[in-house]
């Protein structure tokens, strides 16, 4: 057991033996090969240089070809705007030229719509002058009634003035007698008291029988008296009675003739304010003369035509006798009007030239870009092809290197100049082309900035004619509803249906939306809403909604928000990982201080122990 053992291990030595020295054999054989083999370092740090820039010619390439699928983009998107443009001119001009022959139309139904008018208006000022006159007349004689009883309420006046004087007098007439004879009377009860006062005391005096008769003759005297003046204060209080009824009755028909009086003097008022109310009326009613004057200017108005001129222009032609200057001024407005019309006719031709020599640089533009994008495909073949050729090249010469390695080195330096010509020479080809690129990606951005700024010129234009259009609309609306407001005859319903049968079409639908779009008061309800909500809000919220907007609206600060916030979480995350790794290292780092701490106490303390 113990000899095989000893054998096997005896084996495996020897094994190991030969097997290191065939390895120092081979190694010895190689290194003899390899010893005289240039050194390899410049090859490949010059083919790490290649391998460098051609990975910046890729990212360059890319680059590029990026650029050119914006561009390509962009000129898709012009050719399509140059479209747009083409069939919204074309349909402006089939417009214009409906609209023309509508406004033809429009003027001889208008022509003749205003002579029925005018004849019809003629008839009525005819039938208002005559109800006019009928209502002056009727005026007149309500005045003429109203002076009568005016007169008849004064003389009326005067006669209840007269009476109540009259009565007056007789009433204090009566008055005075009745007051002097209580008077009297009173004056007369006097003495008789007086008399009574003597008699009675001539009765104490006397007590004779001669007396006493005297007294019985005066006593029946006395009662004769006193009962004549009992009669005299009945009668006199009777007087008093009957003068208060009659200043009773004096004062109430005093207070109905005044209150009489007050309703004669507010009729009259009343009367005098309807007088001179219509004489007022009567004052701003139409004089035969303007009336006149209005037949003359119906008449110049449907001989000219349905223009309008200045209210200075119109003054000084009517304040003639005759109306010769006002047809002249109204031929003169409608000679401008054509004059006017045919200038912009010409400068809608001139806009279409321009427009037809934009789409004629567009087409060249096309080309230019086929042109570059050809080149751009060549240049990419070119490239492909000379990194092929380079690729084979160099592992022709390492397979060379491998298999000749005993060859001479007058070889290896001469095609090691020839290889750093080749790369030199495509690299300036390389260069000069992508010189050459850029030059003309330059041209192309400038001629594509001039085209953006021509187009924007012509969406200004295309707005200018749309509202241009819309105004049109507008007023081909009101003459509609003018037309459809006053069915006076035939004629006039003609022409309410002509411009219906005329409009349906797709044309029509489009301005009509636009216009109802436009004088729609929800849409201008909401933008003032908006505007007042913005004008409440705060300065803050005023910065943070107008940078959300600008963020959203533009694509580079979308996507510079976009990284920005996955960088930010990046590091967030980085940060926490670093410092919960930092914690975890200060911890198991005071863990083993603690416990190298404890050790150390354990053994200090041992010794203690044990003595």
């Amino acid at each position: 057991m113990f000899n095989s053992l000893l054998k096997g291990y005896q084996e495996e030595v020897d094994n190991l033996t030969k097997r290191a020295k065939f390895g120092e054999n081979a190694f010895l054989n190689i290194y003899q090969k390899l010893y005289e083999a240039p050194d390899p370092v410049p090859a490949l740090a010059s083919a790490t240089d290649l391998s460098l820039k051609v990975t910046e010619l890729e990212s360059e390439n890319r680059k590029m070809k990026h650029e050119l699928e914006e561009y390509r983009t962009e000129a898709a998107h012009l050719r399509n705007q140059q479209a747009t443009v083409r069939r919204l001119e074309e349909r402006n001009r089939q417009l214009e030229l409906q609209m023309e022959e509508k406004v033809k139309e429009i003027v001889e139904m208008k022509q003749r719509s205003l002579a029925e008018e005018n004849q019809k208006m003629l008839e009525v000022l005819k039938e208002r002058e005559q109800s006019l006159q009928d209502q002056l007349r009727a005026a007149k004689e309500t005045v003429q009634n109203m002076q009568r009883l005016h007169e008849y309420g004064q003389s009326q006046l005067f006669e209840f003035r007269a009476q109540n004087e009259e009565e007056r007098a007789a009433k204090q007439a009566e008055l005075n007698l009745l007051t002097d004879e209580v008077e009297r009377a009173q004056t007369r009860l006097l003495s008789l008291e007086r008399e009574k006062e003597q008699l009675r005391s001539q009765l104490q005096i006397a007590h004779t029988p001669e007396n006493a008769v005297q007294e019985r003759q005066e006593s029946g005297t006395n009662s004769t008296l006193e009962a004549s003046l009992l009669e005299k204060e009945k009668k006199i209080s009777e007087l008093h009675i009957e003068l208060n009824n009659l200043e009773m009755q004096l004062s109430v028909q005093h207070e109905q003739h005044l209150s009489e009086l007050k309703r004669l003097n507010s009729l009259v008022n009343e009367k005098i304010t309807e007088i001179e109310d219509l004489q007022k009326s009567l004052e701003q009613r139409p004089t035969i003369k303007q009336v006149e004057d209005l037949r003359k200017q119906v008449k110049i108005l449907q001989a000219v035509g349905y223009n309008s001129i200045e209210a200075e222009d119109w003054e000084v032609a009517t304040t003639g006798e005759d109306m010769t200057k006002l047809e002249a001024l109204l031929l003169d407005k409608n000679r401008k009007m054509e004059h006017e019309l045919t200038q912009l006719k010409v400068q809608l031709a001139e806009k279409v030239k321009v427009a037809e020599a934009f789409e004629v640089k567009a087409k060249e533009m096309e080309m230019k870009i086929d042109q570059q994008q050809e080149l751009i495909t060549k240049l990419e073949e070119d490239i492909l092809r000379g990194y092929n050729s380079l690729e084979k090249r160099t592992t022709k010469a390492d397979d060379w290197g491998l298999a000749e390695l005993g060859a001479s080195d007058i070889s290896k330096p001469l095609l090691k100049e020839a290889e750093d010509e080749e790369q030199n020479s495509m690299l300036q080809v390389i260069c000069s082309q992508r010189d050459r690129f850029r030059q003309r990606l330059r041209e192309t951005e400038e001629e594509l900035r001039i085209l953006q700024d021509k187009n924007k010129a012509l969406a200004a234009e295309l707005e200018k004619y749309k509202a241009d259009n819309l105004k049109l609309y507008e007023k081909m609306r009101y003459i509609q509803d003018y037309t459809q407001e006053r069915p006076f005859s035939r004629g006039s319903k003609k022409r309410s249906e002509d411009p219906e049968a005329g409009f349906s079409s797709d044309v029509e639908t489009k301005y009509r939306k636009l216009y109802e779009e436009d004088i729609n008061p929800f849409t201008a309800f909401s933008k003032k809403e908006k505007e007042r909500r913005y004008k409440e809000l705060g300065l803050r919220d005023k910065i943070t909604l107008t940078s959300g907007r600008f963020l959203l609206g533009n694509k580079y600060a979308r996507t510079f928000i976009f990284f920005y916030s996955i960088g930010l979480h990046i590091l967030v995350f980085s940060s926490l990982y670093r410092m919960s790794a930092l914690s975890f290292h200060v911890i198991g780092n005071q863990n083993r201080v603690q416990s190298v701490a404890a050790y150390t106490n354990t053994t200090t303390l041992l010794p203690q122990s044990l003595l």
